[in-house]
């Protein structure tokens, strides 16, 4: 069957790679790898045959892989950290290609080979940077952001590099051969730009109105793979012409929907790429050569770690995010695997160095994510050695502040929940981890402190032992299960609210101590629900009874019938019974001109006529003289079903046009 039992053994393989993965709680990047190596043509047992037929097919797994990742991260959110986005990572992307081109020429690779070996080198894998963040539940945090900003861009950057120095193996050191290759791909990108502008959306428009899903999804494939082809034949990187046509569809209408559509389809290819990334690492190469792999990867490792982490501290990043630079961007960058073998088939790259730097990329992808589950711990054991140097920049709370409500993380949760405590006069503090929004949230009177809610000093200056309540807003898992570690150190019976989404991260959140969990889905949910139910015209009584319900059903914790929280609910179901509805009293009603005694309102309906609004004055305070004029607006109280039964007999005659 030649290809076919070779797609077979490479699908059955990542699919026991994948078990094994998620068994050890790891991406499943790490399983698809390490199953490469096992089918891989240098490793006994079943092998796969074609090898260089799976390595094309792996060339269009990378492609879509690229593709989607451009479609799921828009330019747009580049904005909020563009700063170290673009200038922080072309600053460290020369800085790297300087670094290692200078240790190729320490190791006698020759000037051609440390060029390819540099080039290789600088930039991180998007691919294993996003997964690894997803599979840990730290998508959202700022971190995060600036990672994978940075990653796509040291992917753009890398690029370029590869072809100007595929030209220099033609032409050599000249001016056209650098501006030749640079032309070019600045001539491709603006097209680019101005097609995803005015033609494609267009095109993407049309095929969305046939509504064929089938279609949809070749339409958007095609335009992925066709674009790739397009750079191909220019002399430039397929799967740069697929990146870059995600990148520019993400910013339409049908970005998203691409997006959907083509995820299972990129899994799959996606899968093909990981595996034969571990086929083309040899292991008997790796045994004879350990300890100059071990040690070439540890010193890259730290190379690009402290060039990583002191960019994020030169463009005024601090917490956290130099740290996670640090370790969470080892895995190099997929792109590699396509340097390495351009330079590899030019000869401008020697065999030996080729097999090194791969095993070197290979270790780093393997090595990534279990150096990025290090963050946190490494995080809180720096905190515990050191004061935090936010504590001397923080806005000190008032010493007096007590029974207080605490808001650990800010953001527009945190902020929204501030102003609502601000309104009812509610002594509350928030505590936020991000400077620019700390800046804009203490320009609407908010009071906040600038700092990290996970440090000790930071709980210590809010006052959590103080407090009465404290609300966790962080988006990240890792990030409020240690808030909610360290509260309890200080504080042990402080109720704790916190959200969480998935069974076992509200478990895992419960036992350290969070007293109440808020589903955001499910909130969400419930309110779409009640909003549904309200369209319908059905009664509030039943619509909140429905609710009230359907929230017992859903809610997993034990917390969810507390005696206040059924309080609460029977209280809301007792207000749901009265209805307050606003009248207008037209020309023609028979109410105009009678007084309220006269109107029999209560007598007829069981309303109660609390206000009547005529004009700019409020009439709060009626007795049975007060006299209902034209215009007049009333204020009744009663039943759903009394309401409805008032306004069917008074309401405004309807007028032919």
């Amino acid at each position: 069957m030649g290809i076919a039992t070779d797609l077979i053994i490479i699908v059955i393989a990542g699919l026991l790679g994948g078990f094994a993965a998620r068994r050890l709680n790891q991406p499943l990047i790490i399983g698809y790898i390490l199953a490469g190596i096992a089918v891989g043509p240098f490793t006994g047992g079943i092998t796969v045959s074609e090898v260089s037929q799976v390595e094309q097919l792996a060339e269009i797994g990378v492609a879509l892989l690229l593709f989607s990742l451009g479609l799921e991260f828009s330019l747009k959110s580049l904005k909020p950290i563009k700063g170290i986005a673009l200038g922080g990572s072309a600053l460290q992307v020369g800085l790297t290609f300087l670094a290692f081109y200078g240790l190729g020429h320490y190791m006698e690779w020759g000037n051609s080979s440390s060029l390819w070996f540099a080039a290789a080198m600088v930039s991180s894998s998007t691919a294993v940077i996003l997964k690894t963040l997803s599979s840990r539940g730290q998508m959202g945090t700022l971190s995060s952001q600036v990672m994978l900003g940075m990653s796509i861009v040291q992917d753009i950057l890398v690029i370029p590099l590869m072809v100007i120095l595929m030209n220099l193996n033609v032409t050599g050191i000249s001016f056209w051969g650098v501006t030749q290759p640079l032309f070019k791909v600045m001539l491709f990108v603006g097209t680019m730009l101005f097609a995803g502008s005015q033609v494609l959306p267009r095109l993407m428009q049309r095929v969305a109105r046939w509504e064929s899903r089938e279609l949809f999804v070749l339409t958007v494939t095609a335009v992925g793979l066709g674009v790739g082809y397009v750079t191909y034949w220019l002399d430039l990187s397929f799967a740069f012409g697929a990146f870059i046509a995600g990148l520019v569809l993400s910013e339409s209408d049908y970005g998203r929907a691409a997006l959907t559509d083509l995820v299972p389809v990129r899994d799959l290819f996606g899968l093909l790429f990981f595996v034969s990334i571990g086929m083309l690492l040899d292991p008997s190469f790796l045994l004879q050569n350990l300890g100059s792999v071990l040690a070439l990867l540890t010193l890259i490792a730290l190379a690009r770690g402290f060039l990583l982490g002191g960019t994020g501290r030169l463009f005024g990043y601090r917490n956290v995010i130099p740290l996670a630079m640090f370790l969470g961007m080892i895995p190099i960058s997929e792109i590699a695997f396509i340097v390495l073998q351009h330079g590899l088939e030019s000869g401008a790259l020697e065999q030996k160095v080729y097999s090194t730097a791969l095993s070197v990329v290979v270790l780093s992808m393997l090595l990534g994510p279990l150096a990025t589950g290090l963050t946190t711990p490494a995080y809180s054991l720096i905190k515990r050695l050191r004061r935090s140097p936010e504590a001397a920049s923080r806005i000190p709370a008032s010493p007096d502040l007590s029974n207080h409500v605490i808001i650990a993380g800010g953001g527009p949760l945190g902020a929204r929940v501030g102003l609502v405590l601000q309104s009812l006069e509610h002594p509350y503090v928030i505590i936020e981890p991000h400077h620019a929004t700390f800046l804009r949230e203490r320009k609407e009177g908010l009071r906040l402190l600038y700092g990290d809610p996970g440090q000790d000093v930071m709980l210590e200056a809010a006052g959590v032992n103080r407090a009465k309540l404290l609300l966790i807003t962080l988006p990240g898992r890792m990030d409020t299960l240690e808030v909610v570690k360290k509260v309890r150190r200080h504080n042990a019976t402080l109720p704790i609210l916190a959200r969480g989404e998935e069974p076992e991260e509200c478990r895992l959140l419960e036992q350290h101590g969070a007293t109440r969990i808020i589903n955001p889905e499910l909130e969400s949910g419930l309110e779409m629900a009640r909003q549904t139910l309200l369209q319908l015209d059905l009664p509030a009584t039943l619509v909140l009874r429905e609710i009230e319900a359907l929230r017992r059903l859903s809610s997993w914790s034990p917390f969810a019938e507390l005696p206040e929280h059924r309080a609460l609910a029977d209280l809301r179901n007792a207000t749901s019974l009265i209805n307050l509805e606003w009248f207008y009293l037209h020309e023609e009603c028979p109410l105009v001109h009678k007084t309220l005694t006269e109107s029999a309102i209560r007598k007829e309906f069981g309303l109660s006529v609390v206000a009547v609004k005529r004009g700019e004055e409020l009439f709060s305070t009626l007795d049975g003289a007060f006299q209902l004029l034209p215009e007049d607006y009333l204020a009744v109280v009663g039943t759903h079903e009394q309401n409805q039964r008032f306004l069917k007999k008074f309401a405004p005659p309807r007028r032919e046009w």
